[in-house]
């Protein structure tokens, strides 16, 4: 057939009637700018729009006009996936109300979640067309797949060998560098051994399995520690084996940042999505609130002065803060950074402290070289201005990667004056999570969300060694 739609976020429906030559658009009688996130044709002149906000419509003219078909639907119901049966039965994934269905053609209808989580989020649809057509497949987040067998009456996950492909969070054993963890965001921790050839799960203890944020005691590798969403801190003393809850006095338990002192390491800090830093100084067992002039209480990152580990600096939804007091006050730090700037990466030069690099949501990467004292703009190069992760080459810290919001990864190697992409084939890769190691080989993993997690294998050029190159990148975990 010849006849194409196609839904937008912001312009509704578009329809071509050559094949995708041209296309004009079919949005009469739909909410003006609607956001289309899901189509299906049952016939053809039939279809339905599932919208981002204003629930389904209809069209029976082959998208020339379209009409609600919204009955005993929650006002502003998101639907992000439609399927359509050989009958007139139909099937719509919904952000918070899991699956719905309508046995008339969408004039009414009713929930079909049996089996589902409460306010399941369903983000895809499948009918199996085959012999058995009362089989259906939908896919949730974060819980993975799940099956019907009776025309979306019940349902059961099935997920046995699948892992999550959304890495958070990323920490290499500073010793022993062949062993790697990573935070996922439904299979908790995952370890492997071997340089990330193989990956178990390693969640003995874990009463969360949404992982956020890894620290790895730098003169104790065997005391590792995971920040959760919704479960809070938990501890390890024997590289993951088990982990314990570790939470007196938390009292926010979406934890998105640790920090360990790496003088004094029974001393960790922990930034919080809305209960800004709490500090521990008997690795994890208590915690204290640590809040004294921070005014932004959803802190994303952490960093710590190595040579002066009294001096820290919090990235928050208010921009940078500073401490000099290990935590006991803080100040804005935020010269030269955009009003309101939410800070969601920061990195740290290990052999010069004084220069900083912060990763903005919209703005891009900006540098400091005077401590946070000011800020200024290096974005030449970079195509993708949201970023969400940093890391250094700690030998050559000059060198420097950005992880982008569905921008996938950048690499400079002049501290952030300019930066190029890296080739990481044609997926489109948002990049959660950075980690880099310390031996002479360099290698850094990067962590992203819905693709699997990437290692990265360089030959590090040390400055007057000569020499360097090579790039080698494997996908080894998915």
């Amino acid at each position: 057939p010849s006849s194409l739609y196609a839904g937008t976020a912001t312009d509704g429906v578009f329809k071509s009637t050559d094949g995708g030559n041209t296309w004009t658009a079919a949005n009469t009688d739909l909410p003006v700018n609607a956001n289309i996130q899901a189509l299906a044709i049952a016939a053809a002149n039939t279809l339905y729009a599932g919208t981002a906000t204003d629930g389904v419509f209809k069209s029976a003219d082959g998208g020339n006009t379209w009409f609600a078909a919204n009955t005993s639907l929650t006002a502003n119901a998101s639907i992000q996936a439609l399927a359509i049966d050989s009958s007139i039965s139909l099937y719509a994934g919904t952000a918070t109300a899991g699956v719905i269905k309508s046995m008339d053609g969408g004039n009414t209808w009713a929930t079909a979640n049996s089996g589902l989580a409460a306010n399941a989020d369903v983000r895809a649809i499948s009918i199996f067309t085959g012999s058995s057509p009362n089989t259906l497949y939908a896919g949730s987040d974060p819980d993975g797949v799940f099956k019907s067998t009776d025309f979306g009456g019940s349902w059961s996950q099935i997920n046995d060998g699948l892992n999550s492909s959304d890495y958070r969070a990323v920490a290499v054993d500073p010793i022993q560098t062949a062993i790697v963890y990573t935070g996922t965001d439904v299979s908790g921790v995952l370890k492997s051994a071997n340089g990330g050839t193989d990956f178990t799960a390693v969640n003995t203890g874990f009463t969360s399995s949404n992982v956020l944020a890894l620290a790895v005691d730098p003169l104790t590798p065997a005391q590792v520690y995971a920040g959760t969403d919704g479960g809070g801190v938990f501890a390890s003393i024997d590289r993951g084996g088990s982990w314990t809850e570790s939470n007196s006095g938390l009292t926010n338990l979406v934890v998105e940042a640790l920090l360990i002192n790496p003088v004094t390491t029974a001393t960790l800090y922990a930034g919080t999505r809305g209960g800004g830093v709490f500090k521990s100084t008997n690795s994890g067992t208590d915690w204290t609130a640590s809040n004294t002039g921070i005014t932004s209480l959803n802190v994303h990152a952490l960093v710590i002065n190595p040579t002066a580990p009294a001096i820290l600096y919090a990235g928050t939804d208010g921009g940078v803060f500073k401490s000099t007091d290990r935590g006991g006050t803080w100040s804005s730090a935020n010269s030269g950074l955009p009003a309101n700037m939410i800070i969601e990466a920061l990195a740290i030069d290990p052999l010069t402290p004084t220069t900083l690099y912060a990763g903005t949501a919209r703005d891009g990467v900006f540098k400091s070289t005077d401590s946070g004292g000011t800020w200024s703009g290096m974005n030449t190069g970079l195509t993708n201005v949201r970023i969400l992760s940093l890391a250094l080459d700690p030998v050559t810290p000059l060198t420097l990667y950005a992880g982008t919001d569905g921008g996938g990864l950048f690499k400079s190697t002049d501290g952030g004056s300019t930066w190029d992409s890296v080739d990481m084939g044609p997926l489109i890769l948002t990049i959660r999570a950075l980690a880099v190691n310390t031996v002479t080989t360099f290698t850094i993993y990067a962590g992203s969300e819905a693709q699997g997690l990437f290692k990265i294998t360089e030959k590090r050029t040390v400055p007057g060694s000569g020499g360097g190159g090579g790039c080698f990148i494997s996908t080894i975990a998915q």
